[in-house]
C-alpha cells in the first residue's frame, strides 16, 4: 500500500490525531496526572532510579577544618527500549464506492472519524499499561505476538495488603492509611500527595465506623467525600482521587486500575507536563514512519503518535487509516508509590 494523501496528509493527520489523543484522555480522566506524557527522540529511554528521597545529613566541623566528603544516593543508570503499538482499521473497497460521489469534506470526516478510533485504542492500551505499573510496579506486558516484564525495583513494603480486609465497618481504616502513610515518609521522607482509588474501594472506605455521621436520635449517615477528606487532612493523609477508567481488552470490558486496592502517590501534575515527576513519566518515542520524507513531518514534531492514511494501488482498492506509536510509562523512583489491597 501506498500512502494516500489526496484528501489529507499525514503531517495534517497526525497533528489531528495528536489533538484527539489529549482530548480524550481530558474526557476520560487519565493516569497520566502521575505519570505525565514526555516525549523523546529515539527509541530507548534513559534515566537515573533513586531508591530513596532522603540524603545523608551533614556533619558540624571546627572552624578551619574541611567539611567531611558525603556520599551520593544511591542509585543506577537505567536504559530501557520503548515497545512499539498501534492499530489499523480498513477503509473496505464498498465503503470507498459509497462515498466516491462524496464531497473530499465528507471523505475528510471519514477519515477523521477513523483516526479517533485509532488514537483511542493506542490511548486504551498505554492507559491499562499505567495502571499495571502503578499497581504492580512492573511494566508487565503479556500477548500472543509480545511479552516484557520491566522491574522498576519498588520496595517490598510498598505492596502490601491489609491486615484485615476493609469488608466490615469494624476494620479501622485510618490506622492502615496511616501506617502506610508511615512507611511511605521513612523511605521518601515526605508523605503521599494522593490516595488514588475506585469508587469500590472509596465506599469500602465510607463505611468505616470512623467515618459515620451520628443524627439525632440515634440514627447514622455514610460521611461524603468532602467528609471523609477534611478528615484525613486532619490526620496529616492526602486527598482522595476517584478513578474508575475501564477499556476493553479481548473484547471484555476492564478497569484500568484494580478496584480492590488503593494506591498512594505524590500529587497530581498535568497529564502534559514535559519535566514529568520524581515518580516516573509515560515515555513517548520517534516512530520510523516519521521520519519518512512522505510523511512530511518537521523533526521537531516527530516524536509521539503519528497517523496517516494508506492505499491499495490494485484491487482490491482497500485503504487503511493507521496509528503508529512507541511508548512505555516508566517509574524512575518506584518508592514514591505505594500500593495496598484493602478488599
Amino acid at each position: 500500500m501506498a500512502l494516500w494523501t489526496d484528501v489529507i496528509d499525514p503531517a495534517t493527520l497526525t497533528g489531528y490525531a495528536r489533538a484527539a489523543l489529549a482530548d480524550y484522555e481530558a474526557r476520560k480522566g487519565t493516569l497520566a496526572q502521575w505519570l505525565p506524557n514526555q516525549t523523546v527522540s529515539d527509541v530507548v529511554v534513559r534515566f537515573v532510579a533513586g531508591s530513596t528521597g532522603l540524603v545523608e545529613e551533614a556533619k558540624f566541623r571546627a572552624y578551619d577544618a574541611e567539611p567531611e566528603i558525603g556520599k551520593a544516593n544511591p542509585s543506577k543508570r537505567v536504559t530501557l527500549e520503548l515497545p512499539a503499538l498501534g492499530q489499523n482499521i480498513p477503509v473496505s473497497e464498498y465503503q470507498q464506492l459509497r462515498n466516491r460521489n462524496a464531497s473530499d469534506d465528507a471523505v475528510l470526516r471519514n477519515i477523521q472519524k477513523t483516526t479517533v478510533q485509532v488514537v483511542q485504542a493506542v490511548a486504551d492500551r498505554i492507559e491499562r499499561l499505567r495502571g499495571v505499573v502503578l499497581n504492580t510496579g512492573k511494566a508487565t506486558i503479556v500477548q500472543d505476538n509480545f511479552s516484557t516484564d520491566d522491574d522498576f525495583g519498588r520496595p517490598a513494603g510498598h505492596t502490601v495488603t491489609a491486615g484485615a480486609l476493609w469488608t466490615t465497618s469494624s476494620v479501622d481504616r485510618l490506622a492502615d492509611l496511616t501506617a502506610w502513610n508511615d512507611v511511605y515518609i521513612g523511605t521518601n521522607g515526605e508523605a503521599a500527595g494522593s490516595l488514588v482509588m475506585s469508587t469500590r474501594a472509596f465506599r469500602a472506605l465510607a463505611s468505616g465506623d470512623q467515618f459515620k455521621t451520628v443524627l439525632a436520635g440515634g440514627a447514622s449517615r455514610p460521611a461524603s467525600k468532602a467528609d471523609i477528606d477534611a478528615i484525613l487532612a486532619g490526620m496529616g493523609l492526602p486527598p482522595i482521587y476517584l478513578f474508575d477508567r475501564r477499556v476493553q481488552s479481548g473484547g471484555v470490558s476492564t478497569k484500568v486500575l484494580a478496584d480492590d486496592r488503593i494506591l498512594m502517590l505524590p500529587a497530581p501534575v498535568a497529564a502534559d507536563d514535559a519535566s514529568g515527576t520524581q515518580l516516573g513519566g509515560t515515555f513517548w518515542g520517534q516512530t520510523l514512519t516519521s521520519t519518512d520524507l512522505n510523511w512530511g513531518i518537521e523533526d521537531s514534531e516527530q516524536p509521539g503518535i503519528v497517523a496517516g492514511v494508506f492505499r491499495n494501488e490494485k484491487p482490491p482498492v482497500i485503504a487503511e487509516v493507521i496509528s503508529d506509536a512507541i511508548a512505555l510509562p516508566v517509574l524512575a523512583n518506584a518508592g514514591l508509590s505505594f500500593s495496598a489491597k484493602v478488599l
